[in-house]
């Protein structure tokens, strides 16, 4: 009987070693780290806006469209790009993406389309 015991602890033990290692598989990458991601479209161009913000609006101008996220005024319109008032020229085809950091600092990158 003592045998029985002993192989009855022992398929305990695996089925909760089983147990443990699919929930921490399951966990892992599930972390949120609260960003969030919005991408509109500017004629053939794509404006992302990702990163750390709580405050976001919008407003379709003209020829483009107007972002303002965590207080940073960002225009793109079909051959410009302004950030803050400084202005950029945009080549066709170039996508913009802005990254707003958790201190609220705003990051800008322009690349063309793939």
């Amino acid at each position: 009987m003592v045998w029985i015991m002993r192989g009855l602890v022992g398929v305990a033990l695996a089925l909760g070693l089983v147990i443990l290692i699919v929930v921490l598989i399951g966990n892992v990458g599930s972390r949120d780290d609260g960003t969030e991601s919005t991408a509109l479209t500017v004629g053939t161009r794509t404006v992302t806006v990702a990163g750390h913000y709580e405050t976001l609006s919008q407003e379709s101008v003209a020829d483009g469209v107007k972002v303002i996220v965590e207080g940073h005024e960002i225009m793109v319109t079909a051959d410009q790009l302004s950030v803050d008032g400084n202005a950029q020229v945009l080549e066709p085809e170039e996508n913009v993406t802005v990254f707003v950091a958790r201190d609220g600092t705003v990051q800008v990158n322009v690349a063309p389309a793939k």
